[in-house]
């Protein structure tokens, strides 16, 4: 039979395919979606204490009590609203935000709630003290209640609150300052992921992604198999050797995957050990544990020191985990619920809602497209939000919003100079997209962590990415040309918005890394350059490295390079203010054409991938350094040998600004275009080796968007 006979309700070739008409007829197929796979679990202690409820609530509640029997309380946690900090000092902590503080009086009872997260990142649960009179003295209860807790959350918790209670109870009757003891185990983190167990953990255990959230130098996962880790503090890495590796599905009873590691550091005389495990939370996210023990087989003096470098470096790797997930579409094809039944899409009954209106009256047979237009909600809906983020910066809303604690629009216009009414829509629409928080329908507050995030002086900020998109935006017709002529788009031909955007971003690590942290790291370099020398700085932009290292070493000699002309000029500028013009030029040319003889050091931050010639320029700095002293300091992007390994939200955003910047400005040059994440370890390596450095060693640091590495001739 034809093709041309499949046709019905006439003729062939008249009639209408039976593929379409078998589209709109969907197959027999459960329809019913679990609404909830949540477990809840509540923990219950008590305590008696032959004391006064004010007694007990002052030493529960006042931070400077707080301190002397549990933990420093950097903030006031008996202020409804407020968010704070409970820290051992030891690296680990809980961050708290308080929502019902009422001391006891007059026959009631006093009571704290709170919701507190391990060392920031681990799942919230709710924690609720209960103080009341019990004969002579006072009943203390706490309560803490979790959905979806860790398999031993229970024994954990339930082991550790009768033991704070005691405390309590010991620094009331005894006026005890006692916190917790040196422990034994930990850090232990808890990093939520927005995946399933067993696609979340093939994701992190890829060789692209170990790279990118444990940040090794060398090494793999293999067992037996030593991996060096940069650990992100001064004294740089250590040994993580794999023990044990279970994969999916290979360990009964459970089939979840886990892996035991030791890991070592220089100063430590013996390994500490480790594990890694993950299981799930729901049916669409998972939770990543981390644990360790045996420290008490180190035989180390300063215990704190190493557990707050350990407890660091893990907190910055569940980040760079989540940043990996973060935006990684489902498994293919929709996850399974019990006995087969998709939960893909579709009511129970028609009409049924879920808070946006009424469900679709039918459900497509293939949901593939229905699962991509709602990733494509959530990444139209980040665009709209970087817009109003960067209203919120150049209006100082955030600053003036995280000033006042809390504002209506009325109270927040008188702050920022505003009109009232435009500020409401960006309240509502803020508040929609979790930046800001609530209070009552038309109070709003912005929350500590987004505070640190948007805010201009702070190490965690990233108000300088969100003012790079509207001048990445204003750009898309010239690269649009480009894309049909394959020619370059030059560096005049971007807004001036966009260099000072950059510049914004790089003094984050500028400021806080380049002479304290990557200087010193250089063996010797800090004497050098203490004693005098020359510095070069490729690619200076405002001039910003070369000002700070200027000021710190006041004897030597600068001396910046730059492309585009605008550049220099304010580089010249803030040479003068900065008082430092005698010592510091910044010239208009390329580097390769001009660098002095016998220079101590060239730097090239987020420079080389975009020169004209990368290779050429680094044989004309290998020719001007001095063969005893000399180095380069080279950043680049942190990415992966195989350009698919680069993946998740943090890959995003610089093939985006490398899409509509890096490449065509490097392109309208002559160069090669490699792109922002076009000079892996490998490559440089290559180009450094041809242009006759012997050494290209990679330097520790915490970001997860950037590589430093050292060149010696």
């Amino acid at each position: 039979m034809s093709t041309e006979q499949l046709h019905v309700g006439g003729p062939p070739g008249l009639g209408v395919p039976v593929a379409d008409e078998a589209a709109g007829f969907a197959p027999l197929r459960g329809s019913a979606v679990p609404i909830a796979q949540d477990r809840w679990e509540r923990l219950v202690s008590t305590v008696a204490i032959p004391e006064p409820p004010r007694a007990v609530w002052a030493a529960l509640t006042d931070p400077d009590r707080v301190s002397q029997w549990f933990g420093v309380c950097r903030g006031n946690w008996a202020r409804t609203g407020a968010e704070v900090m409970l820290d051992f000092e030891d690296g680990e902590f809980f961050w708290c935000r308080t929502q019902q503080s009422a001391a006891p009086g007059d026959g009631r009872p006093g009571v704290l709630r709170y919701l507190w997260r391990w060392v920031g990142i681990g799942p919230a649960t709710s924690v609720t003290w209960t103080v009341e009179p019990a004969g002579a003295g006072t009943s203390v209860t706490v309560v803490e209640e979790a959905v979806n807790p860790p398999s031993d959350w229970r024994s954990w918790n339930g082991m550790g609150w009768p033991g704070i209670l005691d405390q309590l109870a010991a620094h009331l009757r005894t006026g005890t300052e006692w916190r917790w003891p040196w422990r034994r185990m930990g850090p232990y983190l808890q990093i939520p992921l927005p995946a399933p167990p067993f696609q979340a953990w093939e994701a992190l255990t890829a060789p692209g992604a170990v790279r990118h959230w444990l940040q090794p130098c060398a090494g793999s996962l293999a067992v037996g198999e030593e991996m060096t880790v940069v650990m992100g503090d001064a004294s740089g890495r250590a040994l993580l050797r794999i023990t044990e590796l279970v994969d999916s599905g290979q360990e009964f009873p459970s089939y979840l995957p886990h892996l035991g590691f030791e890991l070592r550091r220089a100063s430590w005389p013996a390994a500490l050990g480790g594990r890694i495990w993950i299981e799930p939370v729901g049916l669409r996210e998972s939770l990543l544990q981390v644990f360790h023990d045996g420290w008490e087989n180190l035989g180390i003096p300063d215990a704190v020191t190493e557990r707050k470098i350990v407890t660091g470096y893990w907190v910055s790797a569940a980040a760079r985990a989540q940043m990996l997930l973060q935006q990684q579409g489902p498994a293919e094809g929709p996850p399974v619920g019990p006995h087969g039944w998709s939960i893909s899409g579709g009511g129970a009954e028609a009409g049924r809602t879920n808070g946006h209106g009424p469900a679709p009256a039918a459900v497509p047979a293939d949901s593939s497209a229905m699962d991509f237009a709602g990733r494509a909600m959530a990444d139209l809906g980040g665009a709209m939000t970087s817009v109003l983020c960067v209203l919120g910066l150049r209006l100082g809303l955030f600053r003036a919003l995280a000033g006042a604690g809390r504002a209506t629009a009325a109270e927040l216009a008188e702050l920022a100079g505003c009109d009232e009414r435009y500020l409401l829509e960006w309240l509502h629409g803020m508040a929609s997209a979790g930046y800001l928080q609530r209070h009552g329908g038309q109070r709003f507050s912005l929350p500590a962590g987004a505070a640190a995030v948007l805010a201009d002086d702070s190490p965690m900020s990233l108000a300088a990415g969100y003012e790079l998109v509207p001048p990445l935006v204003g750009a898309v017709r010239e690269v649009e040309e480009a894309f049909r002529s394959g020619a370059g788009v030059p560096h005049d031909r971007y807004p001036q918005q966009l260099f000072l955007a950059m510049e914004r971003m790089s003094r984050t690590w500028l400021d806080t890394m380049l002479v304290p942290q990557w200087i010193p790291a250089v063996d010797g370099l800090s004497e050098v350059l203490g004693r005098g020398g020359t510095v070069v700085d490729v690619g200076c932009g405002g001039g910003h490295a070369v000002l700070r290292l200027a000021q710190a070493f006041e004897a030597a000699d600068f001396v910046g390079f730059d492309l585009h002309e605008p550049n220099v000029h304010r580089a010249r500028a803030a040479a003068v203010e900065a008082g430092v013009a005698d010592r510091v030029r910044f010239e208009h040319q390329d580097a390769a054409d001009g660098l002095p003889a016998q220079v101590d050091l060239v730097t090239m931050f987020d420079v080389l991938h975009d020169a004209p010639d990368p290779g050429g320029l680094l044989r004309a700095v290998r020719g001007a350094l001095r063969e005893d002293t000399g180095a380069v300091l080279v950043l680049e992007t942190n990415c992966a040998e195989d350009a698919a390994d680069n993946t998740g939200p943090g890959a995003t955003i610089l093939y985006a600004t490398s899409t509509l910047y890096c490449l065509p400005s490097a392109l309208s040059q002559g160069a090669p275009g490699l792109g922002t994440l076009g000079l892996p370890t490998g490559k440089l390596r290559e180009l450094a080796t041809a242009a006759g450095f012997r050494s290209v060693e990679r330097i520790p640091m915490p970001s997860p968007m950037n590589a430093l590495y050292v060149l010696r001739p």
